[in-house]
Formats: C-alpha cells, sequence, structure tokens
C-alpha cells in the first residue's frame, strides 16, 4: 500500500478513535457531575484533527520503518505522541479539564480503538472483556469522584 493512504487510513481512525472519546468523556463527566467543559464543535474537531494527526504520524512512523519483527516492541515508542497529545488537550482546555479528564480522554481512546480492532478482527470474547474492565474502573471512579 502507497505510503500517504497508509498515513491517512492511520489518521482517520486515530481521528474517529479520539472523537469518540471525547464524547464519551463528556457524557461520564455529565454522569459524575464534573464541570467539564467542551469547546464548540468546531474547535473541538480541530483539536481532534491535529492530536490524530500526531497519533497517526507515530504509528506510520513504527509501520514503515521498524521491521514486523520488532513492531510490538517498538509501539512503546507511542507514548511520546500520547504525551504530546496530553499536552495539546491540557493547554487547549487549561482552566476546565484536569489531569483526570486528559487520563480518562487517552484511556477512552485506547478502549474504544481495541474494542474496534477486537470486533472486526471477531474475538468478541476480548471485546467484552474490554467493556467490562473499562466499566468497573469507571465505576470505581465514579465512586471515589461522588465522595470527593
Amino acid at each position: 500500500m502507497h505510503a500517504a493512504i497508509e498515513l491517512a487510513a492511520f489518521w482517520a481512525v486515530a481521528f474517529l478513535t479520539l472523537s469518540v472519546a471525547v464524547v464519551l468523556l463528556k457524557i461520564y463527566c455529565d454522569v459524575i457531575e464534573s464541570d467539564m467543559d467542551l469547546l464548540s464543535i468546531g474547535k473541538e474537531a480541530t483539536v481532534s484533527g491535529l492530536a490524530s494527526l500526531i497519533e497517526a504520524v507515530g504509528v506510520w512512523l513504527i509501520v514503515v520503518f521498524i521491521p514486523a519483527m520488532y513492531r510490538g516492541m517498538a509501539l512503546r515508542a507511542m507514548i511520546v505522541p500520547f504525551i504530546i497529545v496530553a499536552l495539546i488537550y491540557k493547554i487547549t482546555h487549561l482552566e476546565s479539564w484536569s489531569i483526570l479528564e486528559i487520563g480518562l480522554l487517552l484511556a477512552f481512546q485506547v478502549a474504544v480503538g481495541y474494542f474496534g480492532a477486537a470486533l472486526i478482527l471477531g474475538h468478541f470474547g476480548a471485546a467484552f472483556t474490554v467493556v467490562v474492565v473499562i466499566g468497573i474502573m469507571l465505576a470505581v471512579i465514579a465512586s471515589f469522584a461522588k465522595n470527593l
């Protein structure tokens, strides 16, 4: 496959998972009665587009330049794009988002991506496990947030 098409595909998947993660984060924060605010739809889409491009370039670099045998270990390098995305979201939502929201956003994105990949590949047990584990984690976080 051509490198530009691969990058565009990675960008589309990253944009989709990040956008779904932002929506899920907003719903979750409304449930736990957090005061998290979002920007307008256009601004949020712009921020998601830039952040997902950074993530897509990170994955693309790993896929293009790392041999298939070492890609599993090379995925540890994705911490750098995740940190950059976290900084982008923290800067754009400086007053209304805390570190909890940033961490939850990245956790939601990873969970949505893993859930989607598991469904596409036919691993329904793994997809169900992701939903259960994330549900338990969110319930624990909500119980702590409600007590504060």
